[in-house]
């Protein structure tokens, strides 16, 4: 039983940061409300359940129990933070340098624009050929304003691209 808690608090305290960023205007520098709270939002229904958002944290849970025995030994938990060392340690000397740290979050800087150029990609290249059309681009750009353009009449009020957020080419807010 005392397991079972321990697990149950592991998971909670994994999940409701990303749900505190997603429902807040505040958040790290890098992190973006609307992100956080679409990739929690699996169905796209426009709200998060306990089970949408316990995902995440179940899969991360899941690559630390090596065993599979549904709980975290303190042994396990030793073998993952010794990886990501050794990730860090790319000379194997056993320390990290302030060089070995900048290059993994370049190179995880990386991933995360190749992830985002990925994302743009599959939303302009409407025929899946790899290149976007000046054609593919208009229409995108048109679906996006009639997204945004809630009472249809050919204008967006500022409470239209405030909603739109800053992420999808609207206003902050301020």
């Amino acid at each position: 039983m005392k397991r079972k808690i321990i697990i149950g608090s592991m998971i909670a305290a994994l999940a409701i940061p990303a749900l505190a960023i997603a429902a807040t205007d505040e958040h790290p520098k890098g992190h973006h409300k609307g992100d956080i709270f679409e990739r929690l939002d699996t169905n796209k229904d426009g709200e998060i359940t306990f089970e949408e958002m316990t995902v995440k944290s179940t899969e991360r849970f899941s690559k630390l129990d090596k065993d599979g025995n549904g709980a975290i030994s303190i042994e396990e938990m030793t073998v993952r933070k010794k990886e990501f060392f050794d990730k860090l340690d790319t000379d194997n000397n056993g320390t990290i340098s302030k060089e070995e740290a900048r290059a993994f979050h370049k190179v995880k800087r990386e991933e995360r624009k190749e992830r985002h150029a990925g994302r743009i990609m599959k939303i302009l290249d409407a025929d899946g050929n790899g290149t976007v059309t000046k054609e593919e681009f208009a229409a995108a750009s048109d679906k996006r304003f009639e997204e945004a353009d809630s009472n249809n009449d050919g204008l967006l009020s500022a409470d239209e691209l405030q909603k739109m957020g800053p992420k999808k080419g609207g206003m902050k807010k301020g």
